[in-house]
């Protein structure tokens, strides 16, 4: 199964003009310096987690059927935890969520986030990027948008991972699901899981944005081409469960 939507997560698409709205306020706030204070860092993660949940996510409970109890569940593109905690929910007290986030006012507030749901037991964070090999990369910070930073030919260095040598390093933890939303590196994310696909065949759920892809040197057809070849149907989340192929 492949889980996919083309820029807005779950069954809904946001309507532009209003996600240009927030966008254009999320700016206004940034320029007053107010997210630098822990309130307004309160503020804001309040904020956005009430827009993921009546906005952009729609309803994701079809995808606990996945997400199987004691299990391990890879959040690629995690931001500020809102998958990452609903998934270790999911998961229970003898599951994991590795959940992976390389720009670090993000992954402070990820941190943050899994501490205030309990759930730091269930969630191991990691400060990189996953991509089709473990090394170095650069994140190209997008600096009035802060979920559009993206691997790029120069930023921040950031610490870059295969999926397959995550797991590895850990000792191969039966992996149920993966989320993957990486501002069009999607393909590269999957290049580098090629042996935890044929160990466990995860359910995969994954934005597909053609035009981002296509910035990263791929595109939704290669990369729905390339999963198809490895077994997987797609589809798309409703509200009903997963939409026929």
């Amino acid at each position: 199964l492949i889980g996919y939507t083309r820029h807005d997560h779950g069954t809904t698409p946001l309507n532009p003009r209003l996600q240009s709205i927030l966008f254009c306020l999320y700016r206004t706030i940034l320029a007053t310096g107010l997210l630098a204070t822990p309130w307004g860092r309160w503020m804001f993660e309040r904020a956005y987690l009430f827009y993921k949940h009546a906005f952009e996510a729609g309803d994701l409970s079809p995808l606990k059927d996945f997400a199987e109890p004691g299990s391990t569940v890879v959040d690629v593109g995690a931001n500020i935890g809102f998958f990452a905690t609903m998934f270790a929910g999911w998961t229970g007290s003898g599951g994991r969520v590795i959940a992976i986030e390389p720009e670090e006012i993000n992954f402070a507030r990820l941190q943050r986030a899994v501490a205030a749901a309990g759930a730091a037991a269930t969630v191991e964070t990691v400060n990189a990027v996953a991509a089709e090999q473990s090394g170095t990369l650069y994140l190209t910070l997008n600096p009035h948008h802060p979920g559009d930073h993206k691997i790029g030919q120069a930023g921040v260095a950031v610490a870059a991972f295969s999926l397959d040598d995550l797991l590895a390093e850990r000792d191969w933890p039966a992996v149920s699901l993966i989320k993957i939303d990486v501002q069009g590196a999607e393909a590269r994310v999957i290049a580098g899981a090629a042996e935890i696909l044929r160990r466990f065949h995860p359910a995969l759920f994954i934005e597909v944005d053609d035009a981002c892809l296509r910035a990263m040197g791929s595109s939704a057809h290669a990369l729905l081409s390339d999963l198809a070849g490895n077994g997987y149907g797609i589809h798309q989340l409703t509200k009903k469960g997963p939409s026929p192929s």
